[in-house]
């Protein structure tokens, strides 16, 4: 039986929570025996997607490095951090899916006001493709295909 003083979003362990996830989807379980949890879905280009079944009070910045962290690619390529952004998704009581939390993970990193986690949450973390700019090198490759193909073609229409 749940106590009064746990949050209604949080439901305490029980096996009966692992067999509810029959899927071939990474299942992750941070708790401690007793200890009241929520299912969050983890999705994105973040180190190790999944269900999380974390105790009710885990913040959202702790389940992030649980689940691997920023993603790799754009530390190795030196992307700024606003390029990764951090969405949270909650079902409400008509079961629709809302936002209720989105931003870049700089501001993640730098602010702590961000919504508890409850049960059935989907948290998905995207990488934000910069565009690059044009450069001189891409006109040049472009300029230099064009003149190959108009030698190419010269070439074949003198033979006639």
């Amino acid at each position: 039986m749940i106590s009064a003083s746990v949050p209604p979003s949080a439901t305490a362990q029980s096996l009966d929570r692992l067999e509810e996830t029959e899927t071939s989807v990474a299942y992750y379980y941070h708790a401690r025996p007793g200890d009241a949890t929520v299912q969050i879905s983890v999705w994105g280009t973040i180190g190790n997607t999944g269900i999380y079944e974390v105790p009710d009070d885990t913040q959202l910045d702790k389940l992030l490095t649980m689940a691997g962290g920023a993603p790799i690619d754009a530390r190795q390529q030196g992307q700024d951090p606003d390029d990764i952004r951090i969405t949270l998704y909650r079902t409400d009581d008509s079961g629709n899916r809302t936002v209720v939390y989105e931003e870049p993970l700089q501001d993640l990193v730098e602010d702590t006001r961000y919504p508890a986690l409850q049960d059935d949450d989907i948290l998905i973390v995207e990488l934000e493709q910069a565009r690059t700019p044009f450069r001189f090198r891409d006109i040049l490759g472009i300029v230099s295909s064009l003149a190959s193909l108009t030698l190419l073609g010269l070439r074949i229409f003198n033979r006639n």
